[in-house]
């Protein structure tokens, strides 16, 4: 087959990564792969066209890709049907088998597109976001005349498309986020970050990865920590990542709570975020980011992470209770009382851990996830050529 993906964003976060890794291994099954991203407004260390550099497949920025994010870019329209007019023209010179959008920005653009073409090949829509995509009545039209099939990542959210967009349901597929296995590999070696961060070794280290904006109720979490603190002194909170929320969703609560000697704010890590997740012994996610497949959460349980996490969105879906680590209500009493559990037990840490580790590898494999749209991608063909 030969693929288009639309990818209207630059920046190297959220769904960049997983998507790129995505026709990497498309490419890999013999397909023809082309990745049509933004070009960076600025210049900056990290973005998608650095992110695909040493890939197999193609990547072009020929297109502009700029939303209508305000009312004062109105003067974008001319761009908006240069890329329409253009995206259809490159459909019929390619051939494309298949175009598969990933943002609302290149699924509007790419989707009238699609339509506007010659060949009119399947247009598909990979759900990224944290509550599923809109299923109100004008998106619901949108999608209905533009879009033929989905892909999203929850059952939950296949469920909701399903009955919102009005879609039959086998157009709608739920396919597993993929996880880099080799990255993430208990099994390796990896830098001494406890040292790094001046960790006393017998501290446990309960660790999360998010942005820390304030719907993300890292305020919670710190009320757990305080509670644990009075049966576990010792006990270390690591924080990874940033927010331009960090002073009332992070900091002010720490002040407040009196526990800044035992939390670390190690913010954004790049290049040894690997490390970083190495170093903690229990994993803890309270809310999915803004793309809703919990991705650190995924890492975490790939390195062999106990987890605790809440019943919000998917994480009830990835966390099986009682085997992988625990489910819990959105409250301090209970995060403390299964992170409690956890830091008091070695034994059940490890077997938490080896039982979360099991399942990322069976589950998370990005070979399976390009395996499953590969087969969904076939399926939906094989309905939109005539008998």
């Amino acid at each position: 087959m030969k693929i288009l993906h639309l990818f209207s964003d630059w920046k190297w976060t959220g769904p960049a990564e997983p998507v790129v890794n995505l026709c990497q291994a498309l490419q890999e099954r013999g397909h023809e792969v082309v990745l049509a991203y933004r070009r960076p407004p600025i210049e900056t260390k990290e973005s998608i066209q650095k992110g695909i550099q040493s890939k197999l497949f193609k990547g072009i920025d020929r297109f502009h890709f700029a939303p209508l994010a305000k009312l004062y870019h109105v003067y974008r329209l001319k761009d908006i049907i240069a890329d329409i007019r253009g995206i259809a023209r490159y459909i019929d010179q390619e051939r494309f088998d298949i175009v598969n959008f990933h943002n609302s920005h290149d699924h509007i653009v790419g989707g009238l597109a699609v339509r506007a073409s010659r060949r009119h090949p399947p247009a598909i829509r990979m759900d990224h976001k944290r509550d599923s995509l809109k299923t109100d009545p004008i998106s619901k039209c949108f999608f209905r005349s533009c879009t033929d099939a989905v892909m999203t990542f929850s059952e939950e959210s296949k469920k909701r498309l399903v009955n919102g967009l009005g879609f039959p349901r086998s157009r709608v597929a739920k396919v597993p986020t993929a996880v880099d296995l080799e990255r993430f590999d208990a099994r390796r070696v990896y830098k001494d970050m406890r040292s790094a961060f001046r960790i006393p070794p017998r501290s446990p280290v309960v660790g999360i990865v998010a942005r820390f904006q304030r719907y993300r109720r890292t305020d919670i979490l710190l009320e757990a920590i305080s509670l644990l603190l009075k049966d576990v002194p010792e006990v270390r909170l690591l924080l990874v990542g940033h927010s331009s929320q960090m002073q009332r969703s992070v900091i002010e609560p720490i002040e407040r709570l009196g526990i800044a000697s035992h939390v670390i704010l190690a913010g954004y890590r790049q290049d040894d975020y690997a490390d970083v997740l190495a170093c903690m012994d229990v994993f803890c996610l309270l809310t999915p980011g803004s793309d809703g497949t919990a991705r650190a959460l995924r890492d975490a349980m790939a390195m062999g992470k106990p987890v605790v996490v809440t019943q919000k969105g998917m994480l009830p879906e990835l966390v099986e209770d009682g085997l992988t680590g625990f489910v819990v209500p959105e409250t301090p009493e209970a995060i403390y009382r299964s992170l409690l559990s956890l830091v008091r037990d070695e034994n059940l840490r490890h077997a938490m851990g080896k039982a979360a580790q099991e399942k990322a590898r069976r589950e998370f494999r990005l070979d399976r996830q390009a395996e499953e749209v590969e087969n969904f991608y076939q399926k939906i063909l094989k309905e939109a050529r005539p008998a």
